[in-house]
């Protein structure tokens, strides 16, 4: 693993966000230092999905141990940066990832592909995923993103706003699951980083269009819904078949 520490360098970030990100690099080392191994950005930052004034900007952090007294530091740089547009950070220890990797492969899989280290070792870039284990949760996952849509449409009692919300919130989870899916179908070749990238690859690997979900893919296009009660419902309608339909091909992808 290499060490180093780097100013947060990404096109897509404005001046003033990269001086919030050095400021908030700054606090960290400043307020934990000999408890951070690692700070490392990740999200729409790295993939080129960024949305200024929109998008947060997402971090993990790797401590030498999680105590409370990390964490209430955290929560106070937590409270001054997210109104800066830094979300709270995820934090982990070395032994947390190396005993989850086979409980959350979708996660860190999506964490080896995109990352930013800024300080000290990279931790994401060299990780073993298990492809079986991956399979299986994206399986799990999506047939949880099935159960989770019916019971949110039963919730809705009909109200048109309340199912745009949850499929909204049901939106950026796909893609962690997409970027899984297709490193088990395409054994040697790095899964895209782009929301658009994936969705297409995504169509082509396994025949499943996707449309519905570029109906709800970023904020500055949440006008695409519609306003009417049949035009939410014919949307959820589409998105539950092709989250079933999803499910079905990683349950047919052989173990």
């Amino acid at each position: 693993m290499s060490e180093q520490t780097n100013s947060a360098n990404l096109p897509g970030l404005s001046p003033q966000m990269q001086e919030n990100i050095r400021s908030f690099l700054e606090d960290i080392l400043t307020s934990l230092p000999e408890k951070v191994l690692s700070v490392a950005l990740t999200g729409s930052c790295i993939t080129g999905d960024y949305l200024p004034g929109k998008s947060d900007v997402n971090s993990v952090i790797v401590l030498s141990e999680i105590i409370p007294k990390v964490l209430d530091a955290l929560a106070s740089l937590g409270r001054r940066y997210g109104k800066k547009g830094l979300s709270a950070p995820l934090i982990m220890t070395p032994e947390y990832i190396e005993r989850s990797l086979d409980v959350f492969p979708v996660e860190f899989l999506d964490l080896k592909l995109i990352h930013s280290t800024i300080h000290g070792r990279d931790f994401f870039s060299d990780l073993f995923i298990n492809k079986p284990l991956l399979r299986l949760q994206c399986e799990r996952e999506l047939k949880s993103k099935l159960i989770h849509l019916h019971q949110g449409y039963i919730s809705s009692s009909g109200k048109h706003q309340t199912l745009k919300l949850l499929m909204m919130d049901a939106y950026p989870g796909f893609f962690p699951l997409f970027r899984a899916m297709l490193a088990i179908v395409q054994m040697n070749r790095t899964p895209p980083l782009r929301k658009e990238e994936v969705l297409s690859r995504i169509e082509a690997s396994f025949g499943i269009y996707l449309g519905p979900l570029r109906k709800i893919r970023a904020p500055e296009e949440k006008a695409r819904f519609g306003t009417g009660r049949q035009a939410i419902r014919e949307l959820f309608t589409e998105v539950y078949q092709l989250t079933h339909e999803l499910s079905l091909a990683m349950d047919q992808i052989s173990r």
